[in-house]
């Protein structure tokens, strides 16, 4: 029996996308959210009721991102739903929707079979390959990113859907000042390829730019104390946090060496826009990735997508068969090494893998001793374990920061033998930054506080201090503290502490 044109489109491309994107979101339906992601999500609900991001919240992150959220946990608080699960298929709404997209702008450039693989390959990094940094900004980055570079192709689309194309492409450069780099490459190319910067000035390049203006202004009058108070205190101490370029790059060296594969593939098929563009864009985020300077998987993960999207364009392409073969078993490298570290990842954060059990043990510890309308905190340079236990066990987070944000540049300071005069004015300005704002927040009265105790400590490794040491140095921090008594924990390395009747 023959098969009619939409029915194939159907088997061929539909079905299989549909299926991949149900798998992927399958999966990551069994695994707790990550931890800077719930934090977000869980602190967003604070704008809603009249808190001022700056001081309410307190991060290093620009506010757009907590300016998406707050919707989703309105809308679910509006519903009663689980913010989580509320996020997660937004996330994959938003997915779905790009994909549509996707397959209408690749119809006349590659065959059925070819858009099929395609779309399939991005529905499963987009989901499963992107494993315990679903929702993080880069995620999402790659996700509003896709229309724009589909569009920048040269497929002629009506100006509505244009602007739309830029907005949504300026709200991804937006997340991170970083993420210039992307449209800084992508512009260069088009103006070098066309001869002429009329293609960058089209209604999707000024609707990008008008974006970045609108959020700019947006941030001055809704988030005034971020720029005029956090930022100028967190560039002072943030690099606590860095670590060296060349750290960086080994830390995960897969996407470096897929992006600068994907350029070269690129460049031996005569840079034709379809395999370029993403190559390009892979290296855009690759730059943002090492200017950041920690090495953070979800920092290289735009890059690993887009480089194995241009690899896949590339084989796809009309370049010799040889070169074909050299770019799909780049991509098989690739794709082999991701699936790997996904499944690993995937399977740790599941409640039976072994971060699983201790997050979960966790949330037990806060429901049992913090009753309905308390709250808890937690003395730790990362998230964890404020993060994504509070989501998880329904209580609230006291803390205006979901770490100690400080902490890192003091330790290190702290284990240095000699300073310089001004290492030594970083010191104190942050010593008594962080015990300002340990105290604010222990002034709070947290029926339950955990502190970080483990050997090797996010941003500080092995370096020794012990936190609660440290913070009753200071006289009224003490005395509060004076009312908590430590208890047993469930967690080797995470200490935990209650507040007593008395206190």
């Amino acid at each position: 029996m023959r098969v009619d044109r939409a029915g194939r489109e159907w088997l061929v491309v539909l079905l299989p996308v549909l299926l991949a994107l149900a798998l992927g979101g399958y999966f990551q339906a069994q695994t707790f959210l990550n931890h800077d992601v719930a934090w977000v999500l869980n602190s967003s609900a604070r704008l809603l009721e009249g808190g001022t991001f700056g001081r309410d919240i307190v991060a290093s992150n620009p506010p757009l991102i907590w300016w998406l959220n707050a919707p989703i946990a309105g809308l679910a608080q509006m519903i009663g739903a689980d913010p989580v699960n509320m996020f997660r298929a937004v996330v994959l709404t938003l997915i779905a929707g790009v994909l549509a997209l996707l397959k209408r702008g690749l119809a006349g450039r590659v065959d059925t079979f070819a858009r099929a693989g395609v779309l399939v390959f991005l529905a499963l990094m987009l989901t499963l390959g992107a494993h315990r940094d679903f929702g993080q900004r880069e995620h999402l980055a790659v996700i509003l990113i896709l229309p724009w570079l589909m569009l920048v192709v040269g497929r002629d689309v009506p100006r509505p859907q244009a602007a739309l194309a830029g907005v949504a492409a300026g709200i991804a450069i937006c997340f991170k000042p970083h993420f210039l780099a992307v449209p800084t490459l992508i512009w260069i190319y088009v103006a070098l390829r066309e001869r002429s910067l009329r293609p960058v000035m089209r209604v999707d390049a000024g609707a990008l730019l008008l974006t970045g203006v609108v959020y700019v202004a947006a941030t001055w009058v809704f988030a005034r104390p971020y720029l005029t108070e956090v930022v100028p205190l967190i560039t002072q101490v943030y690099w606590g946090f860095e670590h060296a370029m060349s750290d960086v790059v080994l830390s995960d060296p897969a996407p470096t060496l897929l992006a600068l594969g994907a350029l070269i593939f690129a460049w031996r098929g005569g840079w034709q826009a379809l395999p370029t563009l993403p190559a390009l864009t892979a290296a855009g985020f690759l730059i943002a990735a090492i200017a950041q300077s920690k090495g953070y998987s979800y920092h290289f993960y735009p890059a690993l997508v887009f480089a194995m999207l241009s690899l896949l364009l590339s084989a796809l392409g009309p370049m010799s068969r040889l070169k074909r073969m050299l770019a799909g078993a780049a991509l098989t490298g690739g794709v082999a090494m991701t699936a790997l570290y996904a499944s690993l990842h995937l399977a740790n954060l599941m409640p039976g893998g072994h971060y699983g059990q201790r997050t979960a043990c966790l949330v037990g510890m806060v429901q049992t001793h913090v009753l309905e309308g308390a709250g808890f905190m937690a003395f730790s340079t990362h998230p964890y374990p404020g993060f994504p236990v509070a989501n998880y066990a329904d209580r609230r987070w006291v803390a205006a920061t979901n770490s100690r944000l400080f902490l890192p540049s003091i330790v290190r300071l702290r284990a240095q033998t000699e300073l310089s005069v001004e290492a030594a004015r970083v010191l104190t300005l942050a010593e008594a930054a962080e015990r300002k704002a340990a105290l604010k927040d222990l002034s709070h009265r947290p029926a339950l506080v955990f502190v970080d105790a483990r050997e090797r400590r996010h941003a500080i490794d092995r370096l020794e201090m012990d936190f609660i040491d440290f913070y009753t140095e200071d006289a009224p921090f003490a005395q509060i503290w004076g009312g908590y008594a430590e208890i047993p924990s469930c967690v080797p390395g995470i200490r935990a502490f209650t507040l007593s009747q008395e206190g």
